[in-house]
Parts: C-alpha cells; structure tokens; sequence
C-alpha cells in the first residue's frame, strides 16, 4: 500500500518539481533559493513562448554558484533559445538615404533607446508596434511579425521633415491671393467698361451721322479702359497661377496663416459716369 502511494505521488509532480527533487535529493538542500526559483522560470517562459525573458532566468541559474544539476540543464537552455529568439535591425534614414542614429525608439510603447547603435536587438516573437522619433522629422510607426528564429530582420524608415509629415503640404502664399483678387477685379472692371462702351455705341448708332465728337470720344474711351483692364486682369492672373503652381512645400506658417485671414472681395457696379470697380478685404 505504502508503495503505491509513492507511485501516485510520482505520477502528480511536474517536471519542474521532479527537477529541484533531485537536487535536494542528490545533498545540495543548501541550494540558493534564487537559483531554484531561476531554473522553474526558465522552464515555464519557455514553454509559454517568450524566449527572451526565459534566456535571462536560464542565465541566472546556469552561475556556478548555483547546484550542478541545474547548470548543467540551464546552460544547454541558454544555447537552444539563443537560435529561438528573434531579432531585428533598426535602419532609420534621411531623405538623402544617409543613415541616422540620433532617432529614439519605442517598441511596444516603451522607450527603447535616445540613439541607435545599430546592433541586432532581440525580442519576443510576436506583432511588435515601432515608433522612430527624431529632432526636427515627422514620428513614423510600423508594426512588424516576429517569427521564432528570424534574425536581423531589418526595419527601413525615412525620417521626412516634419513640414512634409502631411504629404507635402503646400500653403497657399499670401501672392496667390493678392493676385487672384486684382485679377478678378481687373476683369470685371473690364466688363463694366465694355457694357458701358456698348451702350454708347448703341446711342452713337441712333444719332448717326450728326453724333458730336464728345460722344464718340466718351465711346472710345470707355472701351480703351476695357481693353486695358482686360490686359491687367490676364497679366494679374498668370502671375496668381504661376505663384499657386511654384510654391515651396511648408512655407512659413506666418505667411500661411496671413493668407488663411486674407479674404478679398471685389466689386464692380455700374454708375451714372460709367462704373465703380474695388476690392475689400478682411484681415
């Protein structure tokens, strides 16, 4: 009966307990607690997938101060989950492709390093989240699958200024607008002008051919100032398009936002003497 009871009692222990049973058994009961507990960790890390946080446990058990049994175990550990653990390389550039190194890291919404020394890094595998971050550039985030045994898998990023961190932002300048309003206000000048010149052909054409030369004259001129205000308004607008086309990415946000308030609204009505043409805006 008393033999099957030990039989039983075998059949329950975990390898784990097995394991420290032989220890004491073998006459090293005096064994560090911390090596012990070291050499169960070990086992367990392992067993549930995290490689890297059972190669620091093994490496605490395998010190010679700890039992021989347990080193011996904890030292072929250490070798078998060197070739598990994943590892990455970390490649953050310029946009000229030169490499930087003043770029902090952080993995899993840890810091991980205020500047890179390029050497492969080992993690757990599994979905990591990177973020680079750097002086004067736009934070990149990329998420990468780590495999058990993949090694050096390299991570490349630009790090891109932050002016151009919306795509390549382009402001509007300040010149677009300014220009765009003397254009539209041109114009319309213009056509006041026009109409206006158009009525006094009209009336020349009932009084024709006793007209006096002061109305021919009042009829040339309103369509001179057409024709000059049509040039102007053409003229003002190629320059409102060539500014809008040729603007530099991130312009400064002064000018930018001079240019946001900036709101012009030109006007054109005709008058008893012709027309009243202008522009208001607010500021």
């Amino acid at each position: 009966m008393q033999t099957r009871t030990r039989v039983d009692v075998v059949k329950v222990l975990s390898p784990i307990a097995v394991s420290v049973a032989v220890v004491l058994a073998s006459g090293a009961a005096h064994a560090d607690a911390t090596c012990i507990s070291a050499y169960e960790q070990a086992q367990t890390l392992r067993k549930d997938g995290k490689p890297l946080a059972a190669k620091a446990q093994a490496a605490a058990c395998a010190r010679e101060a700890c039992p021989a049994l347990l080193t011996k175990d904890c030292t072929k550990w250490l070798s078998e989950l060197e070739a598990v653990i994943p590892t990455v390389v970390l490649d953050p550039r310029t946009p000229a492709g030169g490499l930087r190194t003043d770029v902090r890291v952080k993995v899993d919404g840890v810091m991980l390093s205020e500047k890179l020394d390029l050497k492969p890094m080992p993690l757990e595998p599994g979905s990591h989240s990177f973020v680079f971050e750097a002086e004067g550039a736009a934070p990149i985030e990329r998420t990468l699958l780590l495999r058990d045994g993949e090694k050096n898998k390299r991570i490349t990023v630009t790090m891109a200024p932050a002016a151009d961190a919306s795509g390549g932002a382009r402001p509007i300048p300040l010149g677009v607008w300014i220009f765009g309003g003397a254009a539209v206000v041109a114009l319309a000048t213009s056509a006041v002008f026009a109409v206006d010149g158009l009525g006094k052909k009209s009336d020349l054409d009932m009084c024709k051919p006793r007209c006096s030369s002061s109305d021919v004259d009042a009829m040339s001129s309103s369509f001179t100032f057409a024709d000059v205000a049509l040039g102007a308004g053409v003229m003002a607008g190629a320059a409102a398009v060539y500014l809008f086309l040729t603007r530099p990415p991130g312009e400064a946000t002064a000018t930018a936002s001079a240019a946001a308030r900036f709101r012009p609204a030109p006007y054109a009505s005709p008058t008893s003497g012709g027309g009243a043409v202008g522009v208001s805006a607010h500021f």
